[in-house]
């Protein structure tokens, strides 16, 4: 059996360097904003391991801060996964009327990504619902987290 030992003063670290590199990034606070909104979004979304790559491109695309959207889309990580995923099947049963504990079941068992299904759907409605009320939050957080450490 192998043990997860996580160091927290190294995730500290980590954390700390995300935040300088976010509010010390040399572009305009809302580029810098959008940039995290963008990765956060396609951080929850189910991109199936691309969510880094795809952060990328759109942030070329939509010229916005490249460091920040890939910043962002770490917020899906093994820590966080399990919360938006279950958060994700809940919230889109609750709006078509599928029940949780189906949704539940088939998540956790990796078929719902196998069939489209009424779980399928719900999971998936619930995501983005989740995915856009996070990449909005994180834009406004994000952008006052900027006009604060500048005023400093």
């Amino acid at each position: 059996m192998v043990k997860l030992k996580i160091k927290w003063p190294n995730l500290k670290r980590i954390f700390r360097f995300i935040y300088l590199k976010i509010v010390r990034a040399n572009d305009s606070p809302p580029k810098v904003a959008a940039g995290v909104a963008v990765g956060v979004f396609l951080g929850i979304f189910p991109t199936f391991g691309l969510g880094l790559v795809f952060a990328y491109i759109l942030a070329v695309i939509f010229r916005i801060n490249k460091a920040a959207a890939l910043a962002g889309s770490l917020i899906m990580n093994p820590l966080t996964t399990p919360f938006f995923w279950a958060l994700s099947a809940v919230t889109g049963g609750a709006l078509i009327g599928t029940k949780r504990d189906l949704i539940l079941e088939e998540l956790y068992s990796g078929r719902i990504f196998k069939a489209l299904g009424p779980a399928f759907l719900a999971y998936m409605l619930g995501n983005i619902l989740i995915s856009v009320v996070f990449a909005v939050l994180a834009y406004f957080v994000t952008l006052e987290i900027i006009h604060r450490h500048k005023k400093v």
